[in-house]
């Protein structure tokens, strides 16, 4: 039967179908291998269930507030922040790519949103300022994936609700790694701005400063006033999505007035078609997942694995190689939802804490958003750049090695993912 199940499951995405597609048609051919067509029934019931959670209205209003920061042009303003804080570097704007990167990260939660937002400001300057295309493509793409570490991040949601593990933990838990990334590709870009002499250097104004911070205040105050609100005890992180969609088109439509009442359908209509995706996603796992349940096969993997590895620290290295694999291939949600279920009892097994393994995923997943083949960052970063794909690759080759660094570091020093969950919610 788990032959069967997986030949399927690798039949249909070796043919290219799409994820949903191919766990959908492993579950079917489960129920009828193992009771017949009577069982089918099952699958409309568990795709349903799978969508039928609190937890989860969270990432639809999250991709709102997302689709609606972005519309109301904030990034233009947290774009300006980084440059009043950095531009007094060489290669400057590369480091404002980042850091703006990481800004626009704790307003949309999505890496390919803020790959887009941010690119399609800093992208035309860097071209000025005689930057590669390769290279600007490049700090794009790896910048970008920022936004699913740093709160408020869907796939920490995600990992979550279907791992039963504390979302305001998962979301905190976020700050560290997004923080030490961020930090390893700057150093990086401020060693080869000032090595081969790239951009301008404008010096450091605190008038210039002030007047950035003024501009993005409605902006910085989005992650303070969600963040504030869980943490403070005021509202859940579900409803913590829904105050940032009223705050998100409060500032659009009454601040920046760049968001009216004949653009709102467009928006709603884009963020809906993201949030079809996902959850299509999500009922099909939910199908799938129960399948391979009646099947036994979590617990027979957690045995195999147990019996196999025989210490925490193996389990993790060989864990993360696993999960980075799967974010060449897979969508980042859709690798939660496949994953985490499954390896979540040798978690449990090892008594490694499931926030900093949450931790751990998510980061490896937003890896392989700029990792082909599937590099779907890489993709809007190439595009905005007008660069070929294979140009930017080769241009990130640098970026992956410091991201498996900076992974490595966060295996040596848990505490950077978990002391600020566990100081702020024990």
């Amino acid at each position: 039967m788990i032959l069967l199940m997986l030949l399927v499951l690798f039949a249909g995405l070796a043919v290219g179908a799409s994820i949903a597609t191919c766990l959908g048609l492993t579950a079917i051919t489960y129920f009828v291998a193992s009771g017949g067509i009577n069982l089918l029934f099952l699958i409309p019931q568990r795709f349903f269930a799978g969508c039928n959670s609190f937890e989860l209205i969270a990432i639809p209003l999250f991709i709102l507030s997302g689709d609606l920061m972005l519309e109301g042009e904030i990034s233009k303003a947290l774009v300006n922040l980084a440059k009043s804080l950095v531009g007094w570097m060489r290669g400057s704007l590369a480091l404002v790519t980042t850091l703006g990167c990481m800004f626009f990260g704790a307003v949309s939660g999505s890496g390919p949103a803020t790959t887009s937002a941010i690119g399609s400001i800093v992208v035309k300057s860097m071209e000025e300022e005689s930057y590669p295309k390769a290279y600007t493509s490049a700090v794009l793409s790896c910048s970008g994936p920022l936004g699913t570490l740093i709160p408020p991040s869907i796939l920490m949601v995600v990992y979550g609700a279907s791992t039963n593990t504390s979302i305001s933990k998962m979301l905190l838990a976020g700050i560290g790694p997004g923080i030490l990334f961020g930090v390893v590709f700057m150093a990086y870009e401020a060693y080869i701005g000032k090595k081969r002499g790239y951009g301008k250097v404008s010096p450091f104004s605190g008038r210039r400063l002030l007047v950035a911070l003024r501009e993005s205040a409605w902006a910085l105050l989005a992650p303070i006033i969600i963040l504030g609100g869980i943490y403070g005890g005021l509202f859940t992180p579900t409803e913590a999505a829904s105050v940032a969609v009223f705050y998100s088109l409060f500032v659009g439509m009454c601040i920046s007035k760049t968001i009216s009442w004949r653009s709102l359908p467009e928006i709603l209509y884009r963020s809906g078609v993201t949030t079809g995706v996902i959850m299509v996603v999500v009922g099909a796992v939910a199908a799938f997942g129960y399948s391979i349940t009646r099947a036994g096969i979590p617990q027979q993997l957690s045995l195999a694995a147990t019996s196999l590895v025989k210490t925490p620290l193996v389990f993790l290295l060989l864990s993360q190689g696993i999960l980075l694999i799967a974010g060449m291939f897979m969508n980042g949600s859709a690798a939660i939802l496949l994953l985490a279920p499954l390896l979540s009892p040798t978690v449990a097994k090892y008594g490694i804490d499931p926030v900093y393994f949450g931790a751990l995923m998510v980061a490896n997943l937003a890896i392989g958003m700029y990792t082909p083949p599937v590099a779907v960052c890489s993709y809007v970063a190439s595009r905005i750049a007008n660069v070929s794909f294979d140009e930017t690759n080769r241009a990130l080759l640098p970026f992956l090695v410091l991201s498996v660094v900076a992974i490595s570091l966060l295996l040596l020093f848990p505490s950077v993912v978990t002391y600020i969950p566990h100081v702020l919610m024990e």
